[in-house]
């Protein structure tokens, strides 16, 4: 894919970033974003050639988890029906240690304790542990966590290291596909606001999926904005870029399966049969392991008497109960008030909050983020495409509150359980390039503008988010 040329000063940024990404990702320990020991073990899983999930085997159900581990994680090497696969042992010693951070938010290691953390070796010896949660994602989308745990253990390296390696390929993998995002097209100062919010970068420092699908969504829209505009040429090099994006976030983000119809717009609007094939081939692939995921996963987490199939046919067969539990669910004063705080920031295993003047002060520079981005230069142009992104990033939301209230919501409802505001992040990203152009369409007086709040929004979002690393883990 064609880039635009770097300039000094975008290098000197790009090396910026890098810089604070992995000064900032070493303030936060092992383990400690939601749901990471899933995406931990899933990817050590797949470097292991275990691709997908399965039940426990039977000459498992008689042994009894080591001793050590903790009330969690030995509850995580029983399955009570969940599937799983085979983690090292060594691997849930490390995690069940650092899980001691969570528990107890006053806790810090000792020198002896980090000592003995740096020379926990991998063990050999495999055990079984449920990550039920994990199984519906596309293997693919782990591959940075897996070549690092598979090239630490094949150098050798500890545990620590091996962690840390996994660690920073994820890292890198996300700012590289930032770079090709942002070198397609530069995105406006909202789209930049959003991902400088403490959760999103908490997120991209962390090795889960979530940084690079956030990564993802922008490359894909990135993509998908150039290639829109009919004054630009569109390439098979574009679109083949775009379905493997599509497919990688819908494999992955069962909430932005709307994004399987950005092909077919090109299709529509540029007369590219390419786009078409492309985007009925993404599109069948996409439905179809999600189906298999379905199918495939059992997650016994939250007892339930119906089945999710049985579920998304009766809000299928009434979807105006759906809608009054969203709504209920929006007005209800303390998941509302949550929504809004863990959209910009509750970090850990949602146990560590933001100062609380943190919360209106970047909620305020989200608008002015937004109002900077505004713009109606080339709206007759492509007032569809814009009004394509509003309409997907409706459906995405409510996708959002669908899958929670069929996989983790107990039946009949009251209010959806489980929604957090970071599952909103890609959504916004979605308003934010309906919103208007990009940097690169901007100049004089605008473009400085958005640059000047968007760095000054940079420097309250990473200098609050420095903040709270520091009281929490330091």
């Amino acid at each position: 894919m064609a880039l635009v040329p770097l300039r000094q000063s975008a290098v000197a940024a790009w090396g910026l970033a890098l810089a604070l990404a992995f000064g900032l990702a070493a303030l936060i320990p092992p383990l400690q974003s939601p749901d990471e020991i899933g995406h931990l073990h899933r990817a050590y899983m797949i470097s292991q050639g275990q691709l997908l999930l399965g039940p426990m085997p039977a000459q498992a159900h008689s042994e009894e988890p080591p001793p050590g581990l903790g009330d969690f994680m030995a509850q995580v090497c029983r399955s009570g029906g969940s599937t799983g696969g085979m983690v090292d042992e060594a691997l849930l010693r490390f995690g069940a240690a650092h899980l001691a951070l969570v528990r107890d938010a006053g806790f810090r290691f000792s020198e002896q304790q980090l000592q003995a953390l740096g020379q926990l070796a991998w063990s050999g010896s495999s055990r079984f542990c449920v990550a039920p949660g994990a199984g519906y994602y596309f293997p693919a989308v782990y591959a940075p966590q897996a070549a690092g745990l598979a090239l630490g253990k094949g150098l050798g390296l500890g545990l620590a290291h091996s962690y840390w390696l996994a660690r920073g390929l994820t890292l890198l993998a996300c700012l590289g596909v930032l770079w090709l995002a942002f070198g397609r097209f530069r995105p406006n100062p909202l789209a930049l606001a959003l991902l400088l919010l403490p959760m999103t970068v908490f997120q991209l420092l962390s090795p889960t999926i979530d940084g690079l699908t956030t990564a993802l969504s922008v490359l894909a829209l990135s993509l998908f904005v150039q290639s829109a505009d009919p004054g630009r040429s569109h390439t098979a090099g574009a679109s083949w870029s775009l379905a493997a994006c599509i497919f990688m976030l819908t494999t992955s983000r069962t909430h932005l399966l709307p994004l399987l119809a950005l092909p077919f717009y090109l299709c529509w609007r540029r007369r590219s049969p390419r786009d078409f094939w492309l985007g009925l081939a993404t599109a069948t692939g996409a439905l179809a392991w999600t189906l298999f995921a379905l199918h495939s996963s059992s997650d016994t987490r939250v007892l339930r008497a119906h089945t999710t199939a049985q579920l998304l046919a009766h809000y299928a067969a009434d979807p105006l109960a759906f809608g009054r539990l969203v709504m209920a669910s929006l007005a209800d004063p303390e998941l509302s008030s949550f929504y809004q705080q863990s959209f910009i920031g509750i970090l850990g295993w949602l146990d560590t909050r933001l100062p609380a003047y943190a919360y209106p002060a970047l909620w305020s520079g989200l608008g002015l983020s937004a109002l900077a981005a505004f713009s109606l230069q080339s709206l007759r142009r492509d007032w569809s495409a814009r009004l394509l992104l509003l309409a997907l990033a409706l459906a995405s939301a409510a996708l959002v509150f669908l899958a929670l209230l069929v996989t983790w919501t107990s039946h009949p409802a009251v209010l959806v359980q489980g929604v957090q505001g970071r599952y909103f992040i890609v959504p916004a990203l979605l308003v934010a390039y309906a919103a208007g152009s990009g940097f690169g369409a901007s100049h004089g007086p605008r473009r400085w503008l958005g640059l000047t709040v968007v760095s000054g929004f940079a420097l309250c979002a990473l200098g609050t988010l420095t903040l709270t690393l520091l009281g929490r883990y330091h």
